[in-house]
């Protein structure tokens, strides 16, 4: 590395800008010695210089290194795209608003950002989110407002849980008799939704795989949708952070079973959507 060349190429830039050594120390909150032992070639700059120089004569630290100015213009776009990343302040969690206006809270530690070119394409590469932009992952988020955990209980169907509208435990289905199908109803009088167990597959129904009665699993889930943003709005509930109990009231003639909203309790039952199936 060729310290005179670089000396060279910060004079330049600073002439054609019209500043003395001063004006540029105090542009670059350095001292006047230092830029004038740069442009000697006696030293040269610390990191923290060469953000400064980047910023107010546009040399980057490749140019810095070779002494010599970019004249590939994207090229030189890209390592300034770089270069304007060094000071972005970056959350990594935190409280957001949800479509719906609520308060949730969200942590982008595990997220993946998707790469593009400098045409603006999409690579198909990913990389995670703390090292795109070189953070460190957000603690654990503890809710202050949380409910003391509440014991898991296999006799009561779980209702808003993160992703999931319902949690079915494979107790009440075998109660049920190992149906392989079920469909939703609601009943919006009476503030009551209905699970129909069937052997056959109807309109809007759900299938429900035979590996949740023999593979040690707790249940079934059901994904949330708009069906799952009006029933939380019907039973009054913030859909991303309410986590809901209800006790399950059997009609075995029916083969069906009728949840009471109107006597839904807020728990804070940790269950796990690995330990469940999607039907």
């Amino acid at each position: 590395m060729n310290y005179e060349k670089t000396g060279r190429l910060i004079r330049r830039k600073r002439q054609a800008l019209g500043l003395t050594q001063l004006q540029l120390s105090k542009e670059l909150a350095v001292t006047p010695q230092a830029v004038s032992l740069w442009e000697k070639g006696k030293r040269f700059p610390d990191a923290s210089a060469q953000v400064m120089l980047f910023r107010v004569l546009g040399l980057n630290p490749v140019e810095l290194l070779v002494g010599l100015e970019m004249f590939d213009k994207e090229l030189k776009q890209d390592i300034a795209a770089y270069m304007d990343r060094i000071d972005e302040q970056v959350r990594v969690a935190g409280m957001w608003k949800d479509e719906d206006g609520n308060d949730m809270y969200i942590d982008l530690s595990g997220y993946e950002l998707a790469l593009v070119d400098r045409n603006g394409n999409l690579t198909g590469e990913t990389v995670p989110f703390t090292a795109y932009y070189n953070v460190l992952p957000a603690p654990e988020y503890k809710d202050p407002y949380a409910l003391p955990e509440s014991p898991y209980d296999p006799g009561k169907i779980y209702l808003n849980n993160r992703s999931f509208i319902f949690t079915i435990p494979v107790e009440i289905l075998k109660t049920m008799g190992n149906p392989l199908y079920f469909h939703i109803v609601i009943n919006e009088p009476k503030t009551l939704v209905g699970l129909r167990f069937t052997d056959e597959m109807t309109d809007y129904g759900y299938a429900i795989p035979e590996i949740v009665y023999h593979g040690g699993l707790k249940g079934i889930c059901v994904r949330n949708d708009g069906f799952g943003r009006t029933l939380c709005k019907k039973m009054g509930v913030r859909r991303t952070l309410d986590l809901i109990s209800v006790e399950p009231v059997y009609d075995m003639k029916q083969k069906a079973i009728l949840l009471q909203l109107d006597k839904a309790k807020r728990v804070n039952t940790a269950i796990c959507g690995q330990h469940c199936l999607l039907p």
